[in-house]
């Protein structure tokens, strides 16, 4: 079976650092990945998230610098159809699904006990309030049942509450309404993001950005008066098609970067080439996600006791050679924003990062060991996955060049003629004004000559000029086209392959 594909990246994106996770990880994803082979960064995602959404009720992080936080991450994942967002959400998600059945059948056996109980305490609560409206009407004195009242208010049957571990959709009422009426603890999972980015729940970003922080939420109703959650729990993990995040970021005047809430989120497009996967017949997980899912499953039952509140979160610290590496890493990403700079562009991103650095080692922590001390180990780790996700950010909101829009053009046009080739008989010889009739916008003469002037850079094509007609004669290296007679290769150079 072929080991999971690593692109290398354009401009300043890096290859996603794959053999600096924890090694349980490492073997889950290396399954995920040979079995449903969708690119590295989707399964990562989820392995992360999953692991957020286990811990994030029980620990919170001490950061080097001076203060303490949640550790649940937000995680948004663009890519497109076919890269196998399901299939590579469904095994990592199992423990999850598979606990909150469990939790969701103890709950209405409780609920169960709860309705009984609630029905007596009402009925000697009425039976009281009889008793007070007689002796009032009699002149009685009422000291006694009043202490009876204020006794059997003491002991009013309270709703038990559950998990709600998962929630797809929901407006930002409810949302709060879930986390009153459940232990607080939750998380926004999609794998086909479309569905959540235009729910309700994310029309309010400034509410998200509370429950990154963990700070209280409270939202006020008309009709039904104010539901709040002074402590929340949050992870959020979501796949989407680059269009719908797109849509998503594009809304209200880019009020998704404005409020803060994407920079808060380790954002990643990860590349994907159909055409290179090798089907697999029968291909089944081994003992790497056997061992993952029992070591998700154990931190879930540790966490989340079942039938009873969580414990009090416990804090967890770095050791010294941790914090020093944690220190050099956001000391190195503050001096990256000054002007001219690799992250001068995205302040944003790169000032939420060291923290986000310090979560991802709390939780590289806890999936290798119960120890409250983060090694040294677990924060190289994270640097690198946030080094990872900081250029992500960079290579999606930066600016591009004129050079770079020309270049990306050029390859809408290749895409394009490949497609014209098959259906025009494998001609060689393209006009040029077809491409600016038929081809990608923009179509203007001006655009479509500097794109022009890119494929004959590259080797791709080269214009050639007979009397008044001007063609594209292409390499059939890279387009699906007959080669000229007595012209091998088109004239163009044979590739030149260094030894390696």
């Amino acid at each position: 079976m072929p080991s999971p594909r690593f692109y290398d990246k354009k401009s300043l994106r890096i290859t996603f650092p794959f053999r600096s996770l924890p090694e349980l990880m490492q073997r889950a994803i290396d399954e995920v990945c040979k079995t449903v082979q969708p690119p590295v960064e989707l399964a990562f995602a989820s392995a992360l998230g999953t692991l957020s959404l286990a811990c994030q009720v029980s620990r919170r992080v001490r950061v080097p610098a001076g203060y303490t936080c949640n550790v649940g991450v937000f995680l948004v994942t663009i890519a497109g159809s076919g890269v196998r967002k399901s299939s590579t959400d469904r095994p990592f998600m199992a423990p999850i699904r598979n606990f909150q059945a469990e939790c969701d059948a103890d709950l209405s056996e409780q609920l169960t006990g709860f309705d009984r109980a609630r029905r007596v305490w009402e009925s000697e609560r009425r039976g009281l309030e009889r008793a007070i409206s007689a002796a009032r009407a009699r002149n009685k004195p009422i000291d006694d049942f009043m202490a009876e009242m204020a006794v059997l208010y003491a002991r009013e049957p309270q709703r038990p509450m559950g998990y709600k571990l998962v929630v797809e959709d929901a407006t930002p009422e409810a949302f709060v309404q879930i986390l009153s009426r459940t232990h607080p603890t939750t998380g926004i999972f999609s794998d086909e993001g479309g569905t959540v980015l235009n729910a309700p729940v994310l029309r309010s970003l400034e509410m998200l950005n509370k429950a990154w922080s963990g700070d209280a939420i409270v939202v006020d109703r008309v009709s039904s008066g104010s539901a709040s959650s002074q402590w929340t729990n949050l992870t959020l993990s979501l796949m989407a098609q680059p269009r719908v995040v797109e849509r998503f970021l594009g809304k209200a005047d880019n009020h998704a970067r404005e409020s803060g809430f994407i920079s808060r989120c380790l954002l990643s497009r990860p590349d994907f080439e159909a055409g290179y996967r090798t089907i697999q017949v029968g291909g089944q997980f081994g003992d790497g996600m056997d061992d993952w899912n029992r070591r998700i499953t154990r931190l879930l039952r540790a966490n989340h006791p079942i039938g009873l509140p969580p414990d009090p979160p416990k804090t967890m610290y770095f050791s010294w050679a941790a914090r020093n590496a944690w220190v050099e890493f956001a000391q190195r990403v503050e001096g990256l924003q000054q002007p001219g700079e690799m992250f001068f562009a995205i302040p944003d991103s790169a000032s939420k990062m060291a923290e986000n650095c310090a979560r991802i080692a709390a939780l590289f922590q806890c999936l290798e060991s119960d120890s409250l001390e983060i090694d040294e180990a677990f924060v190289r780790a994270a640097i690198n996955i946030c080094e990872y996700y900081l250029r992500e950010f960079e290579a999606i909101f930066r600016i591009p060049t004129e050079e770079e829009k020309d270049r990306e053009h050029a390859m809408k046009i290749v895409v394009f003629l490949q497609e014209a080739c098959v259906q025009n008989g494998r001609q060689p010889y393209v006009p040029i004004r077809f491409i600016l009739q038929y081809g990608p916008p923009p179509r203007t003469r001006s655009a479509r000559d500097r794109a022009l002037r890119v494929l004959e850079k590259d080797g791709l094509a080269r214009i050639v000029r007979d009397r008044s007609q001007i063609h594209l004669l292409l390499n059939p290296r890279h387009f699906p086209v007959d080669e000229l007679k007595d012209m091998p290769n088109n004239g163009f150079a044979e590739p030149v392959f260094n030894q390696i």
